[in-house]
């Protein structure tokens, strides 16, 4: 157990092998800068930016979507006509990423910088002009609002005055002079830690969220830019906000492996995005221009026919039908359908089957899955204990639980003879704070990502699961079902 500025960690072997995979692609980057070229990396930052504020202040509430977002930014804005607070806000989210974009290197860590960013960000609200740039002056919770009309304290933030300008004072000095902690870890405990506190009345999810983007950058992570860290949490928001409140419950001194873990996984999964787009940018850049054509026309009108694309570009049918077959076997563009129904899309559609039931007994204890490529997956998200015997209290199945410690083991071969293993106790993800045998997981167990240190290559599959049940002592006293996504790529 180690302990950070005012968090405890549990630094695992898992956790070891997440930072290990993310600073070897970090430090591959450099030749990969070069190889790509300004052009390319332009295109992925514009997307990223607009996914970036998009993403981060839809998790706050705002309605934007990011096609509206590029008009706004890009081709429509006025800033003197800013009287919604969506565009408010997003807007000034745009305009503090810009900022650290260009001058995160003079960017210091300090309280001045980061007031000076949450003045950017909230500039153009007027409703939020009294506190712009200066910490709270008022309570700020975390609350959870029931249908019934409660409202309970999910956690007490930091008190405003003295006690917030000490635990930022203190934030501060501990991130500039501590020099032994992982660059990784520092950041992801600095944006825990920024969460904990909420020193500013409002805006501090947003800020949190740019600070991120700022402390990687200067660490030496300039990837970052180039696909969207905001957009990753948007899609992982529930997990994104059960991690907090279940480390934050247990504030002072509480374990954030979770929070990290949770941090990690986001950062290998946007790693993994980023070099998905880089792969298909070089299969764009390889193209004829009659290629590109049908290459930008298939990517504009996802789903089109074969004769539509020879009609609309005045093409001949059999060159199109000779290209695209090409582009096929290429894995460029991707067949969906059959017969008069076939039609083409730019990127790999993988199908998704979404909480399915996978059930174990006594007597049925395992499951055997084949994943066939690289776009397959499977994501367990939840874990429902069905008692075998009456009860009417939470220690009636939580002792029975205790006592039996069932276990699911979890079993990949890959194509070339490879075994990953992992095991998991059922009870290790029961939260004490949720008296019902309905384990939710965070950030859902990913399989095969959550089984390998790096990500598998596309000659390793098809890869074989096995996922067995066990427990400890006589007949299972509960019937035990995973839900779960499965994908058909």
């Amino acid at each position: 157990m180690a302990k950070i500025n005012t968090v405890n960690l549990d630094l695992s072997f898992d956790l070891i092998n997440k930072l290990s995979s993310i600073d070897r692609f970090s430090g591959e980057w450099s030749n990969i800068e070069r190889r790509e070229g300004i052009h390319t990396l332009k295109q992925l930052k514009s997307i990223a930016t607009v996914q970036s504020v998009g993403a981060s202040t839809r998790i706050e509430g705002s309605k934007l979507t990011n096609d509206e977002i590029q008009v706004l930014l890009f081709e429509n804005l006025k800033i003197d006509k800013l009287e919604e607070r969506d565009q408010q806000e997003v807007v000034g989210y745009f305009q503090a990423l810009d900022v650290i974009s260009e001058s995160f290197n003079d960017i210091r860590v300090s309280e001045g910088d980061v007031k000076n960013l949450h003045k950017i960000l909230m500039k153009h609200s007027e409703k939020d002009k009294w506190h712009r740039g200066e910490y709270k002056q008022h309570p700020n919770s975390v609350d959870a609002h029931y249908p019934d009309g409660r409202t309970v304290t999910i956690f007490n933030t930091t008190k405003p005055g003295p006690d917030t300008e000490d635990a930022m004072r203190s934030l501060f000095e501990w991130y500039q002079n501590d020099k032994s902690t992982p660059a990784i870890i520092k950041v992801a405990v600095f944006v825990y830690e920024f969460l904990s506190i909420h020193p500013f009345q409002d805006g501090n999810g947003r800020l949190s969220r740019l600070l991120g983007t700022l402390l990687l950058l200067k660490q030496g992570y300039p990837w970052i830019q180039f696909v969207s860290f905001e957009h990753e949490i948007e899609s992982r928001k529930t997990d994104y906000y059960k991690v907090l409140m279940d480390c934050q419950q247990n504030r002072p001194g509480e374990n954030v492996d979770s929070w990290l873990t949770f941090f990690l996984d986001c950062l290998s999964s946007i790693q993994e995005k980023l070099m998905r787009k880089l792969e298909t940018q070089q299969n764009r850049n390889a193209l004829s221009p009659r290629e590109k054509k049908i290459f930008q026309f298939i990517e504009t009108y996802p789903g089109v026919r074969s004769g539509e694309i020879a009609s609309r570009l005045n093409i001949p049918l059999p060159s199109v039908k000779r290209i695209l077959s090409e582009m096929i076997a290429a894995k460029i563009i991707s067949k969906n359908g059959s017969g008069t129904g076939t039609n083409y899309t730019a990127e790999k559609i993988v199908k998704v089957k979404s909480d399915l039931l996978m059930m174990f007994t006594s007597q049925e204890t395992e499951k055997i899955f084949t994943l066939t490529n690289k776009h397959a997956f499977i994501e367990i998200k939840k874990i429902i204990l069905i008692p075998k015997f009456e009860w009417t209290k939470p220690d009636d199945w939580a002792k029975h639980l205790n006592q039996q410690n069932p276990i699911i083991t979890i079993e990949a071969y890959t194509k070339s003879g490879s075994l990953s293993r992992q095991i998991y106790s059922v009870q290790s993800f029961n939260s004490p704070f949720y008296f019902q045998p309905v384990f939710a997981i965070n950030n859902g167990l990913q399989i095969p990502a959550n089984l390998f240190n790096e990500i598998l290559k596309e000659s390793e599959y098809p890869v074989d699961l096995k996922i067995k049940l066990s427990w400890e002592g006589e007949d299972l006293l509960f019937d035990v079902q995973l839900v779960y996504d499965i994908s058909e790529a």
